[in-house]
């Protein structure tokens, strides 16, 4: 009797164990993915930014805007953000830029299954940003300032806040849009 307890005991602590070694693990999705980008370039994707075909976005139907995706398609992997809706067609779950495609190998294919996991739930779609503080903190010009948070990107301010990217830049004196800083105040 005492040994079937001992036994009982032991596979608990397993499992309990692999419970907790499981617990911080991202489930990856696999799903069909496709892509766009000719014909599109310029154009407002539904978050309200400037599309750039070869930049590292992709559309999905539900996920909130600013969503970190990981995606992986034989053997290689890219890290996108969802900035734009769709696909509506062929059962598809992701429509990836045309530079993110061709990074993974997909352009050839077209359409094909691919694994894809959050890495940050991002959300700069619903209303203001928190590191938004409007015009009673304006600048002399009349518009009003920003404090960067933690996963933030020009393109996701720019989009918060009605403005572009390159405005936002030029306003600020950043070179490199694809640098921001933690706690750096953008005025607008």
């Amino acid at each position: 009797m005492l040994r079937l307890l001992s036994r009982l005991l032991w596979m608990v602590v397993l499992v309990g164990a692999f419970v907790v070694l499981d617990e911080g693990r991202a489930e990856a999705d696999t799903g069909l993915a496709s892509w766009y980008g000719p014909g599109f370039e310029g154009a407002l994707t539904a978050s309200g930014e400037v599309f750039d075909p070869y930049g590292y976005t992709a559309a999905h139907k539900t996920l909130p805007f600013g969503t970190e995706l990981v995606v992986s398609y034989a053997g290689r992997t890219v890290q996108v953000t969802v900035n734009d809706r769709g696909p509506y067609t062929g059962g598809r779950d992701l429509d990836l830029s045309q530079g993110a495609a061709e990074y993974l190998g997909l352009t050839s294919a077209g359409v094909d299954w691919v694994e894809y996991h959050v890495v940050d739930g991002g959300g700069y779609g619903s209303g203001y940003a928190t590191g938004y503080h409007g015009s009673d903190k304006a600048d002399p010009s009349g518009g009003g300032t920003y404090v960067v948070q933690y996963g933030d990107t020009l393109s996701g301010i720019a989009a918060e806040l009605g403005t572009s990217v390159q405005q936002l830049a030029a306003e600020n004196g950043i070179t490199d849009p694809n640098f921001i800083s933690v706690g750096q105040t953008l005025y607008y």
